[in-house]
């Protein structure tokens, strides 16, 4: 793996509880998690014109556009939800089970995606050791939470 990639994603891995601090402090201040939602977006749609804008980045013709289907816009609604739950879910039941859950969610799905090659994805079933290696890191989630 690359270095420079495996550090990059740790980093931005180790920001999520701040910005679970962040957000739900915001939407404390504006009195609700959907203006602090509206908000974090237009803080990061302004941050991506100027990353655009600064790497010189040609925009999409309107046909490269509509050669895409429903699915490739998925991620969009995915970071809404995602977004959103970092805003409200953390002063519920706490930034450490939030994010344990969270992580817990994308082992299950990741395996799930990986098992059946879904989404043009390599293949790579299921088998005993992967198996014991998610029950290993759900333990520890519950191990994290109880305790």
């Amino acid at each position: 793996m690359n270095n420079v990639y495996v550090t990059a994603t740790l980093a931005v891995g180790a920001c999520l509880p701040i910005m679970a601090y962040s957000n739900g402090t915001l939407g404390k201040a504006l009195g609700s998690p959907y203006l602090a939602t509206l908000f974090v977006f237009l803080i990061a749609a302004l941050s991506m014109v100027l990353v655009i804008t600064l790497t010189n980045t040609a925009l999409p013709s309107i046909a490269s556009i509509g050669h895409t289907n429903w699915t490739m816009w998925m991620g969009g609604f995915i970071v809404v939800m995602n977004i959103l739950t970092f805003t409200i879910v953390p002063q519920k039941i706490g930034i450490g089970n939030m994010i344990i859950l969270f992580i817990a969610g994308q082992i299950i799905s990741s395996v799930v995606i990986d098992h059946f090659g879904l989404f043009h994805f390599q293949q790579h079933p299921i088998n005993w050791q992967r198996a014991t290696g998610v029950l290993l890191l759900l333990s520890g989630v519950v191990l994290i939470k109880k305790f």
